[in-house]
């Protein structure tokens, strides 16, 4: 065999030899490639299934504070009309004729346990409806300790008065009965008003 049918054939046996190599490295990118697009694919539905997760939560907690703050208006709203209520009943109290806010005064100074007694206070505009008439009159058949001395005047209050004693005061006022009356009938008020 020539020299050159020698190297032909070594040219050729080598250039085979080269194709196979190089097919053998496509084969093994194509897999390689294939495996890492599953990889990829997997990566992202992983990804996007954490994500759809994470979107699905945020939007639940959002979903559930929205609820809250909608009660919490909802309730402000509420106590807004109960405390309108309460405020029209103080207006409507300390409106009232002489006649009717004098009797409304002596039931609940009446009310008063027998030895609660001494000064009232009262508001400015009630120091003349205190008469000592009216004073007489609510005292009658109670014990000396337990009667009412004198009228006092104190801006601070509404209406209604407070019983000023050697050792006790006892708060009557308007405000203060209805702040009570408030805490007690909430609940029942709030039935009445809104059905819940």
């Amino acid at each position: 065999m020539s020299f050159e049918k020698l190297e032909a054939a070594i040219i050729a046996e080598a250039e085979a030899e080269a194709a196979k190599i190089v097919e053998s490295a496509r084969a093994e990118t194509e897999t390689l490639l294939a495996r890492s697009r599953e990889e990829g694919e997997r990566a992202f539905e992983e990804s996007a299934r954490l994500a759809e997760a994470a979107a699905a939560r945020e939007t639940a907690r959002q979903v559930g504070l929205a609820r809250h703050e909608g009660r919490l208006a909802v309730l402000l709203a509420k106590n807004r009309v109960i405390d309108g209520v309460f405020r029209i009943a103080v207006e409507r109290m300390i409106s009232l004729s002489d006649a009717e806010y004098l009797d409304l005064m002596a039931v609940w100074l009446k009310k008063l346990p027998a030895e609660v007694g001494g000064s009232l206070r009262v508001n400015p505009r009630d120091e003349k409806r205190f008469t000592k008439a009216f004073l007489d009159g609510v005292n009658a058949g109670r014990p000396e300790s337990g009667r009412f001395t004198g009228v006092e005047t104190d801006s601070r209050i509404t209406g209604g008065f407070v019983v000023t004693g050697d050792v006790y005061t006892v708060d009557s006022t308007i405000d203060n009965m209805m702040r009570e009356l408030r805490e007690s009938l909430a609940g029942e008020l709030a039935r009445e008003l809104f059905g819940s």
